[in-house]
Order: C-alpha cells, then sequence, then structure tokens
C-alpha cells in the first residue's frame, strides 16, 4: 500500500533540474573554458567568512569550525568540546557510513541499525544537520553519504542557542562540499571483498565571471549491510548533489544546493537472541559466548553461523530523498555577516519487516512478525543568522543572532497480517521461505503535524586582547505539534508550548596556545500531554557544566581538549506517588537522569610526516531508576595515526608517495535494554591503511577489522542484538584533475 500524501517533492526536482542541466557539460567532461575575466581564486574567497577549508589544518586536526556559531570560530577560543572529522581522516579509512569515523570519536557510539543514528555522551541523537539546517534523513539505514562533506563537526553537550530541541549529549553538523572558482576535480573508482563496487565523482568550477558549479555524485552496490556479511545482505545507493554559487557583488551571494537520493538495502534485525526464560540480572553481567543454556548461557551468541539471520530474504528498506536548498549571504559591512536561508526535503521511507520478537519456551524457535512501514516526510526549515564584531578600545563583542522557522509534515502507514503470522524460526536449523502475507490490512495511519519558530542572540566578549573572553546568550521557541489518526479519522488534540534556554561560558588565555573554559548550556525536550486538569508540563530541560583545557601548541603541532563535565536531564515525568491520583493521570516532574564524564582528544604532529591522535572517555550515569542507559558504553578509546614517506633520496625513496596508518576504536561494556538485563561485552576493533599518490593518481587500501574479530556492536532489545562489521577490505583509484 502506498501513502496517499500531498506531490509536493516533484517541485523539489523541478528546482534543480535546472542545475543538471547547467552542469551537464562538465559531468561528460566538456569543461568550458575559463573566461579571462573570471575572478581569481583569491578573489572569489572574499565571502570566506561563510566557509571553512582545509587550508590551515595539521594533518588530521583542525582549528576551526563552523556548526558552533554558523561562521568560522576558532576551537580554542569556543568553551565547548567539539571534535572535527576532517576530509584527509575520511579519505584515509574510506568512510562509506559516517560511523566507520565516528567510532574514533571520544564518547560516541553507535545505537542501532540506522546508519547516522549514534550516541554522543549517552544520549541519542535523533536530528542530523547539514550546513546547520536540520537535515531529513534519520532513517536510512546506510546513512548519509561521507562523500558529498568536507568535514563532520561533533558538538558536544546541550547546543540549544543554535541547534534548538535535540540530543542532549550533542549534534553532529555535516559541512557540505561547496563550489569553488578555480576548476578542480576527482574520480575515484572502490571495489572489494562482498562484491564491493563504488564510483565518485566530484568536480568544480567558475562557470563565468560571477557564476561557478559544482556536482557531487556516487553510486554504491556491495553485499554487505552496516559492514556485515549477514545472510541475503545487501546495498545499492545513489546520490547527486548539484550546486551552484552566484556572486552579485564582491561581498554577496547566493548558494543553490540539491540532493538526489535512491539506495534500497537488505533490512536486518541483529544475529543474536535471548534464551527463555530469563531473569534480567539488572547487574554488570557480560554476556558469555558460545554457552548454552543448560550451561549458564542465555544469548545465542556463539552458538549461530555467523552471517546468520532472523529476516527473510524479502526485508527490505527503500529511501528517496529530494531536497533543495537556498543561501543568501552577503557581508553589507566590514565586520556584519547576514545569511538568509530556506531549504525544503522531501523523504519517502518504505520498509518490509520481518521482525524477532522473543524465543519460544522451547528455546528453540525465534517468534517474528511480518510488516510494513511507510513514511512520507516533509521538511521546510526558513532562517536568518547574522553575525557583527563590534571593536571598543579596550574589548571587542561577536554578536550572534539567529531566527528560524521550521514545519514538518509526516505521513505514517503501518500494514500487518495479523491473522496470518510469520512462521517461527528454528534457529539452530533455519529454513528460510518468503512470507505472503494473505489478509494484509493498515493497523496505522496517522498525520504529523509539528511547527518550530524560536530566536536567538549571544555576545562573545573578548577582553586585554583576547586573554579573557567571556559568552552569554539566550533563546526562545515555541513549538507545537499534533497527530491525527486518519484510519479512525479521530483527530489528535495540539500540544504546543514554549521553553526558554540559556547558555553562558567563560574563557582564560594564560598563553595564545592554550585556554581554560567553562561553560554552561542548555536544551529542551518537548513533554507532550497535560495533567488532567489540563496543566501542560514543562519541557525536559538539559543542563551541562563542563570545564576543560584546549591546546594549540607550536602552531597546532599539539592541538586538543580534555574536559570534565556534569550533565543532568531534568523534569522527567514519574507517577504521582498517592496510588489515587497515580491511577487518574497525575504525574509529577521531579525525576532527572545525571552523567559525570572524563574526556580528552589530543592531536600530536610529531613531524611534518607523522602525526597521532589519543582520545577516550570515562562516563558514569544514573538513570531515575537506578540503571544504566542502554547501548551506551561506560567507556570508549580511540588511536588513529599516519605517516607519510616523502624523502626525496636515500634507501627508502622509492617510498615518497607512500602514506600508511592505523586506527584502533575501543568500546566498553554496554546494556542491551532499558533494563540493564545483560551487558554485550567489551571491544576493540582495527583498521589500516596504505595510500600511493602517483602525479594526478592517488592508490588506496584499507581494510576494516583488521583481524576480522567477531563482536556485538549494538543492540535494539535484548532479543535484537547486532554483530559488529566483518573484515572489509576497499581498494581505490582516484585521478584529480
Amino acid at each position: 500500500m502506498k501513502i496517499e500524501s500531498p506531490s509536493l517533492h516533484p517541485a523539489i526536482s523541478l528546482l534543480f533540474f535546472g542545475l543538471c542541466l547547467a552542469l551537464a557539460p562538465v559531468a561528460q567532461g566538456q569543461v568550458a573554458p575559463k573566461p579571462a575575466s573570471a575572478p581569481g581564486e583569491d578573489e572569489a574567497v572574499k565571502l570566506k567568512e561563510f566557509v571553512v577549508t582545509d587550508s590551515e589544518d595539521v594533518g588530521y586536526s583542525t582549528p576551526n569550525a563552523i556548526g558552533v556559531g554558523r561562521f568560522p570560530t576558532a576551537l580554542i577560543d569556543t568553551p565547548q568540546t567539539i571534535n572535527v572529522i576532517n576530509r584527509q581522516f575520511m579519505d584515509d579509512f574510506q568512510a562509506g557510513e559516517l560511523f566507520d569515523v565516528l567510532q574514533y570519536v571520544a564518547a560516541v557510539s553507535i545505537e542501532s541499525n540506522v546508519g547516522d543514528s549514534v550516541q554522543i555522551r549517552g544520549y541519542t541523537v535523533r536530528d542530523q544537520y547539514t550546513d546547520g539546517v536540520v537535515d531529513n534523513q534519520n532513517q536510512s539505514q546506510m546513512g548519509a553519504e561521507p562523500f558529498q562533506f568536507e568535514r563532520i563537526e561533533v558538538m558536544k553537550g546541550p547546543s540549544a542557542l543554535v541547534y534548538g530541541s535535540t540530543a542532549i549529549g550533542g549534534v553532529t553538523n555535516r559541512v557540505r562540499k561547496t563550489p569553488q572558482w578555480k576548476p578542480k576535480g576527482e574520480i575515484g573508482l572502490t571495489i572489494g571483498n562482498y562484491n564491493q563496487i563504488k564510483l565518485d565523482y566530484d568536480y568544480t568550477q567558475a562557470l563565468s565571471r560571477n557564476l561557478a558549479g559544482r556536482i557531487v555524485a556516487s553510486y554504491r552496490n556491495e553485499d554487505i549491510v552496516n559492514n556485515t556479511a549477514a545472510k541475503f545482505a545487501y546495498a545499492r545507493r545513489y546520490n547527486l548533489n548539484p550546486m551552484l554559487t552566484y556572486r552579485i557583488s564582491p561581498t554577496t551571494q547566493v548558494r543553490l544546493a540539491g540532493e538526489f537520493l535512491h539506495e534500497k538495502s537488505f533490512k536486518h534485525w541483529g544475529e543474536v537472541g535471548m534464551f527463555r526464560p530469563f531473569t534480567p540480572i539488572k547487574g554488570y553481567t557480560v554476556v558469555p559466548f558460545g554457552l548454552t543454556l543448560a550451561q549458564g548461557g542465555f544469548t545465542s551468541w556463539g552458538l549461530l553461523p555467523r552471517d546468520f539471520t532472523f529476516s527473510e530474504q524479502q526485508a527490505h528498506v527503500r529511501n528517496d530523498k529530494q531536497a533543495g536548498s537556498i543561501y543568501f549571504e552577503t557581508q553589507p559591512a566590514k565586520d556584519l555577516m547576514v545569511r538568509v536561508f530556506g531549504t525544503a526535503s522531501f523523504w519517502d521511507h518504505f520498509v518490509e519487516d520481518v521482525i524477532p520478537t522473543g524465543m519460544a519456551a522451547n528455546n528453540v524457535d525465534m517468534v517474528r512478525t511480518w510488516r510494513t512501514i511507510g513514511n512520507d516526510d516533509l521538511y521546510v526549515t526558513t532562517g536568518l543568522d547574522s553575525s557583527y564584531l563590534l571593536k571598543l578600545p579596550s574589548q571587542e563583542h561577536r554578536l550572534l543572532f539567529v531566527a528560524q522557522y521550521t514545519a514538518r509534515r509526516n505521513w505514517q502507514e503501518i500494514v500487518q497480517d495479523l491473522a496470518n503470522p510469520i512462521p517461527a524460526l528454528n534457529i539452530f536449523n533455519p529454513i528460510h521461505a518468503l512470507y505472503i502475507p494473505k489478509t494484509p490490512a493498515r493497523t496505522n495511519y496517522q498525520f504529523i503535524n509539528a511547527n518550530n519558530h524560536n530566536f536567538a542572540a549571544q555576545d562573545h566578549a573578548k577582553f586585554l586582547g583576547d586573554r579573557f573572553q567571556i559568552v552569554g546568550g539566550a533563546r526562545f521557541d515555541k513549538y507545537n505539534t499534533r497527530t491525527d489518526n486518519v484510519l479512525t479519522k479521530v483527530n489528535g488534540r495540539t500540544n504546543f508550548g514554549d521553553a526558554w534556554t540559556y547558555k553562558y561560558g567563560a574563557i582564560i588565555k594564560p598563553t595564545k596556545a592554550a585556554s581554560l573554559f567553562y561553560n554552561h548550556s542548555e536544551t529542551y525536550a518537548p513533554n507532550f500531554g497535560s495533567q488532567p486538569d489540563g496543566t501542560i508540563f514543562k519541557p525536559q530541560l538539559g543542563v551541562i557544566e563542563e570545564f576543560g583545557l584546549k591546546l594549540a601548541v607550536l602552531d597546532g603541532r599539539i592541538s586538543g581538549t580534555i574536559s570534565t563535565y556534569n550533565l543532568q536531564l531534568q523534569n522527567l515525568l514519574t507517577s504521582d506517588p498517592d496510588p489515587i491520583r497515580a491511577a487518574a493521570g497525575w504525574r509529577l516532574q521531579i525525576a532527572k537522569q545525571e552523567t559525570k564524564g572524563l574526556e580528552a582528544d589530543v592531536f600530536f604532529n610529531v613531524t611534518r610526516d607523522w602525526s597521532f591522535n589519543v582520545g577516550g572517555a570515562k562516563m558514569d550515569v544514573t538513570l531515575p531508576s537506578g540503571l544504566y542507559p542502554r547501548g551506551s558504553p561506560r567507556s570508549t578509546g580511540n588511536f588513529n595515526t599516519r605517516y607519510k614517506f616523502s624523502m626525496a633520496d636515500g634507501p627508502l625513496a622509492f617510498l615518497k608517495g607512500v602514506s600508511v596508518g592505523a586506527g584502533i576504536s575501543h568500546k566498553g561494556p554496554a546494556p542491551v535494554d532499558a533494563l540493564s538485563s545483560y551487558y554485550l561485552p567489551k571491544y576493540t576493533v582495527g583498521a589500516v591503511f596504505a595510500n600511493y599518490a602517483w602525479r594526478k593518481y592517488r592508490f588506496a587500501l584499507n581494510v576494516n577489522n583488521v583481524t576480522d574479530k567477531w563482536y556485538l556492536a549494538r543492540a535494539v532489545s535484548k532479543e535484537q542484538v547486532f554483530q559488529g562489521g566483518d573484515r572489509v577490505i576497499k581498494f581505490r583509484v582516484t585521478r584529480v584533475f
């Protein structure tokens, strides 16, 4: 069954069809000659305040980020922990999915079987952002395409002043590639085991004196899902990103960006199941490997083939995306920058699921359910960002103003065959067969209408040069949402509310190369519903108190952040202790959960050719129930290194142009469910790479999970636990032009 929703997405496609036509000669290799009057490279970057580049990067370390305040800001002058993954790192580790590189960020772990669904400091990140604006792609099993981005910025802790209601632990902002005025191109081919093949194309140039274009495109085909070679696994995707920049004047430009995506992959729901009957342990007990129930085991881990799946061959997920953005960027005065933007994104999601729901009493048969889910999701966002640098004799103030309006329209349909359940699967003697529903019927069909408008202001003041800095700001949000049951024709109640959130902090710089910072930052999450008397609940409030040290020593040769924090989520709902009032629906907002943590992430550029990065995090989380949050490792750690052979002579001269490196990611034990029934074992996996640059060609070999370790990476529930990726080998050839 197909959801009957308004066909607004063709308009988005037509809006950017002209971009594809404008850049078609480039895509076919017919590069138009650069006009004699075209602006030079220096002239073309007069609006560099609106972008970040890798020109100041030192190896894997980056000195600035754009996501924290909309415009490039030096990390050492930012009172917040921020990790940046640059293009060099993504290229070296050949990221097929964003988690391939996000796993090397301290306190970040994968949350479920959805590609971009990660946890930061123990909290799930639901909304993803591109260029500071929410990106409607949160149901993709494969996640966003890394090749289209220049960098990934991970901002730790609440960030409501810029990002509003979102994850408490942090957000990720993906910075896309943009048109350049100097011709530049790259074409790449990747092949590997499990029938991997990937094609990438990236080209940009000036099309006229005031117009530059860029096309970034990828095609991917492989017989794995999330790097796992489960039975029936496959993944197919193409992604096209046309972009234009039109220079109205040296200080004003308009940028257009589009994205067209189609993907289809096998929908798997894990390879490990919980034996029953089973009493939750509620302790720090790690799941055993390869033990039967009689031997004291309580899962099927180690007893089933590595490629085992509870799903069926017919299970799949399909996504289509059409999105467009327009940015008007101007610098009307030397110290004033203004950006006005609008984005529209349509996401069509369909999944046919075969889901394990639990073991039968015989501890042999896995009970499963069949369903299809359809989602049509439309996001429209408009906004304005402005930054003004006010210089006074003894101080300066960077004033930031942000205003946004976001509207979301979502149609969701669920179809099931409750009268004819799918047969249970004998996990020790599985017989997979096509399931044909006999009486499929809608069990849910709903429409969600959600709106939010907000404004925020912040002042970043510097005194004594920049030795002492103070940051302070506030944000106001007003939101409403309503869910209508289209199936029963019953309209829901409109839930609405508003929230003020605040941010303040300080920086002390004893030297230009080090800063001590304090950060108080907040975010909110709506508590929809009300008390029986109609009283509206206050929104949940996330509050962080963070102290840290930032380094940028020896021109960035040693850089990074060491921090400690206390993160609280307040205004959680709990039942009224009076049983009579609780039965009547009364609830209290007194519960809270607390996270205390330590983090470190430091880059060492020992020589021009050798660098390494060391990071780690330790968390202690207390929920109102006294349990530890699902899927959140108590500790994480990472190590990365890269060495480039650049000597021109000597016995190793033949290695000139070769670079080698490795990465190690460690995740501590993590509970499988909200009851902390048991813990997944800790694991450590590594990757290695070797690159060779010759003239305009680059040859790259990458091996993920180099030891082919068999480990458990994440869980959705105690019946749905996912193995980590297999050993995945990639060989890539790239030509730049």
